[in-house]
């Protein structure tokens, strides 16, 4: 209200110090998020500028030595912990905070030259993340039962964290991330000059995309972008990240440099986009699809799912028949092919979702543009190494402190309602027998998905085989 604002602005006046004074690495009002993710929240939604915003917020904000008073505010002086951080960057050193939600913890030094020692171990992970197991979490639902839970006023009772042991999640996953595309990061920062370099996710249905953003938008900086002071407006990505890919986060690779995305797609050169292909084991994948499908098509029950495979729940299929799926893409047309319909969609055949996975990320395997493709996975059990290297990638500055995603990356409302958070996501993907029992549970799609799925995807990620 024009009234509060007026209060703020009279509060501000009476302090010593100006805008200099803005201290982002301190917590914003007591939240669990500091100020410069405040910053960017008012960037991005109230379509302010940087300075116009941190003015907005600066008696929220301020350095220690310049604070008089307001329990709001105070935190680490930012000119020290922007210095320490070029300092430790230059060392080949990345700074995270050991607990988030810790204003006072103490840094935490990871030697990038020797990631190894990171733990991916699910209690340190968690420990790192400020997460407590204890609390427990809210599984990943179908969307009617989210729905149908609503509409009968009934509160979903969160679950024990039954956390996987170190061997459980090295069973499926390896013991290191796996990322493709690093061998073109050099060709891409050669390319395009730092200032209009920019990194965001592409991927299917159910890989992450959201996550991905979320933890760049979080922790990586595009500092020439930023200096330049033009790019205000959220839609530019002042920090250098996108919320998707410019043609289509979704969209196959095809649709690179003919399609224009409705959201965040306007006034970008495709070419100095830099993207981060988010891939996800495709037994989980499958698995997700089945609770929430998004635009993907296909007949499938709760009784029978993924149904790769027709069976007695198929009325009007031949026993054993392959199902079919279509795949609904939304885009904004300027090129050749494919052509959209009158409604500028386009629906597009798979031979069944398995082959949807299969086809999607192959075409990107064989890309001959810089790109990485980076596992779901990795973002859990590997979050700070995978996120370091991506934002090495595109030449970005990773910030001092490194901040997970607790809350589920996609919201809780709409077609993302009943997605898991980071405590349901560390049990559920860890968790060997959910992956090799509880998915493919009819025998006929098990057999089918042994046989058709693609096995140099499944080297190339380093994930279990059937």
């Amino acid at each position: 209200t024009i009234a509060k604002y007026q209060q703020q602005q009279q509060q501000q006046q009476q302090r010593d110090g100006d805008i200099k004074d803005f201290c982002g690495t301190c917590r914003f009002r007591n939240q669990e998020f500091n100020c410069n993710h405040r910053i960017e929240w008012v960037i991005r939604n109230k379509g302010k500028s940087e300075e116009e915003a941190k003015l907005e917020n600066l008696m929220y904000c301020l350095r220690k030595d310049f604070h008089h008073g307001n329990s709001n505010g105070g935190g680490d002086d930012g000119t020290t912990a922007t210095a320490a951080a070029k300092l430790l960057k230059s060392n080949n050193w990345v700074v995270t905070n050991n607990h988030p939600k810790d204003n006072q913890a103490p840094f935490k030094l990871l030697d990038k030259s020797n990631w190894d020692k990171y733990s991916m171990e699910p209690h340190q992970i968690l420990q790192r993340a400020g997460v407590d197991p204890s609390e427990g979490f809210i599984p990943s639902m179908r969307m009617g039962d989210v729905r149908k839970a609503i509409r009968a006023n009934i509160e979903i009772e969160k679950q024990e964290a039954q956390l996987p042991s170190l061997t459980e999640i090295q069973s499926l996953y390896g013991t290191k991330p796996y990322i493709v595309g690093l061998d073109t990061c050099q060709a891409y920062r050669d390319a395009v000059d730092p200032e209009f370099r920019l990194i965001g996710p592409a991927g299917l249905f159910n890989s992450a995309t959201n996550l991905l953003a979320q933890l760049l938008r979080a922790n990586c900086i595009n500092n020439a972008r930023l200096k330049t002071k033009k790019y205000k407006r959220a839609n530019d990505a002042p920090m250098g990240v996108k919320i998707q890919a410019p043609w289509g986060k979704h969209n196959p690779v095809s649709w690179r440099l003919h399609h224009e995305a409705k959201v965040g797609g306007a006034g970008t050169k495709q070419e100095d986009f830099l993207p981060i292909v988010m891939i996800k084991d495709p037994l989980t994948w499958m698995a997700s699809m089945c609770r929430h499908p998004y635009e993907a098509r296909w007949r499938h029950y709760p009784e029978h799912c993924p149904n790769l495979v027709a069976n007695k729940f198929d009325k009007g299929k031949t026993f054993g028949e392959i199902i079919p799926i279509f795949v609904k893409f939304a885009t904004k047309h300027f090129g050749d092919e494919p052509l959209p319909d009158p409604k500028n969609r386009t629906f597009v055949q798979y031979d069944s979702l398995l082959e949807l996975w299969n086809r999607w990320y192959t075409e990107w395997m064989a890309a001959d543009f810089p790109r990485l493709m980076v596992r779901f996975e990795d973002l859990l059990f590997h979050a700070e190494v995978t996120i370091t290297q991506i934002c090495d990638c595109a030449g970005g500055t990773m910030r001092p402190r490194f901040r997970y995603v607790e809350d589920s990356a996609k919201g809780d409302s709409g077609p993302h309602a009943g997605s898991a958070g980071f405590l349901a996501s560390l049990v559920t993907y860890g968790n060997s027998t959910k992956r090799m029992k509880d998915i493919l549970t009819d025998e006929a799609d098990y057999e089918f998905a042994k046989e058709n799925l693609d096995e140099i995807l499944m080297k190339e990620f380093g994930y279990a085989p059937l």
